[in-house]
């Protein structure tokens, strides 16, 4: 039997037509895509399954966003995020880092015109404070070098001076 679906498998080929595969026109490609918002994928870092109503009513309630929030379960663990505002959705993109039942959510923004399947969802921005620095070395660079250790250096926050 195995050798038989070999043999089969190998005597598959291509048509002409098939070979050319699809193109799409131009005029299509470029079009307005019809799904207007801002969007962010994300995904559930977890082992277990969740209930995607329950996830979807938990980020309500805490990313409350003004102007509205649809949630779209894509497959287990990953969903897709549309606010109709763009300010809803860099304020949750802002705040991250964001944790559902003790597991952490990476979260990453897109356009309507970006493929799923290519969105990297592999880390997360987590604000860290460092603690028992003398007031001299509480300078960019020395957060810098200590955040650059522990992953990649973001930003810091800054006085109204321009001081950490």
């Amino acid at each position: 039997m195995e050798s038989e679906l070999g043999r089969l498998e190998s005597s598959l080929s291509l048509t002409e037509e098939e070979e050319v595969g699809l193109v799409c026109p131009a005029v299509l490609w470029h079009a307005e895509p019809l799904s207007r918002g801002f969007f962010i994928v994300g995904r559930l870092l977890s082992s277990k399954s969740f209930h995607p109503e329950a996830l979807e009513t938990t980020l309500q309630e805490t990313f409350n966003p003004i102007k509205g929030l649809e949630f779209k379960l894509i497959e287990e663990g990953l969903f897709l995020l549309k606010f109709f505002h763009v300010l809803d959705r860099d304020r949750v993109i802002d705040r991250c880092s964001w944790a559902y039942d003790k597991n952490l959510l990476l979260l990453e923004p897109m356009d309507a015109s970006d493929d799923l399947n290519v969105v990297e969802l592999n880390s997360c921005d987590f604000h860290v404070h460092i603690h028992g620095l003398p007031l001299g070395k509480m300078t960019k660079e020395v957060a810098s070098f200590i955040s650059n250790r522990l992953g990649k250096f973001k930003e810091v926050d800054l006085d109204r001076n321009g001081e950490v």
